[in-house]
């Protein structure tokens, strides 16, 4: 095998708290994440040891690049060289893991290329980002720790039965930046994760929460009115990741779709389920 095409999905973050600080400088987390039917579509070919390309819609990606660095660290491991080519459909800057998507995607990618073990592509993973490990296994998952820590969430699969509505107004700022902002808040561990799980069993959506909004409306403030827009249509709605995105979860399609179609001016907008 010298080529895999595959998808690799966006996330959303139903529930995020911030339980602590580590001694290596990240965070330790409790997050519910789905899989959501979006996302970016990566071509990952063998080439000659040496020759290391990641080409993003149209565009040389450099060192800087999740997917690239990657991408760099797989071909030192097997002493070949990647071409990687990635269409982007994932909005940039939104919280909704596309860099660790594309990250998680050049590891399953290599996982068939080079018959790369999971342990070892787990490995690789955890030194790129801290949702690569989730975005390489996907479903309604607890993510511990820095989101390595995986468990399956048994219950929720009436979810796949509901739609996210999911809005983007502006970009985000970086997930380092707002981590960091957030630090200086003072902001204590909400404890919430059975809660928010009870809630959704029953069909609501009234405990979704995300430690992380202040910070993130401190650096892009409108999000506080891409949440009033939502709000306008469902009372379940929250931000993802460390933001700048926000959904609304809707039983009915409808009601989804007009919600949807009233936000005439976003940068992205989508209709989405869990996959």
């Amino acid at each position: 095998m010298d080529k895999v095409v595959l998808q690799a999905n966006a996330k959303l973050n139903l529930y995020l708290d911030v339980t602590g600080k580590r001694t290596d400088g990240y965070h330790d987390l409790d997050m519910l994440m789905v899989t959501v039917n979006c996302g970016d579509i990566l071509t990952v070919r063998k080439a000659p040891a040496g020759v290391l390309k990641v080409v993003m819609d149209g565009q040389a990606a450099g060192e800087e690049n999740t997917a690239y660095r990657t991408a760099k660290l797989v071909s030192e491991l097997t002493g070949c060289g990647l071409d990687i080519t990635i269409a982007k459909k994932i909005p940039v800057g939104a919280g909704m893991g596309g860099s660790s998507a594309d990250s998680a995607g050049v590891l399953n990618a290599a996982k068939k290329l080079f018959d790369l073990p999971q342990e070892k592509a787990e490995e690789l993973a955890l030194n790129v980002g801290s949702d690569v490990v989730y975005m390489m296994h996907g479903g309604i998952m607890r993510a511990r720790g820095r989101g390595e820590i995986l468990t399956p969430v048994e219950g929720l699969e009436g979810l796949k039965n509901k739609y996210f509505v999911v809005a983007q107004k502006c970009m985000g700022a970086t997930t380092a930046r707002i981590y960091s902002h957030f630090d200086t808040l003072g902001v204590q561990p909400k404890n919430a994760f059975d809660r928010a799980v009870s809630a959704l069993k029953t069909g609501r959506g009234d405990e979704l929460y995300n430690a992380l909004f202040l910070s993130a409306t401190y650096y892009c403030p409108s999000i506080v009115a891409t949440m009033y827009d939502l709000k306008n249509y469902s009372s379940a709605a929250c931000m993802t990741g460390s933001g700048s995105a926000c959904f609304a979860l809707f039983d009915d399609f409808s009601r989804a779709r007009e919600c949807f179609e009233s936000l005439m001016h976003y940068k992205y907008k989508g209709i989405l389920h869990i996959v």
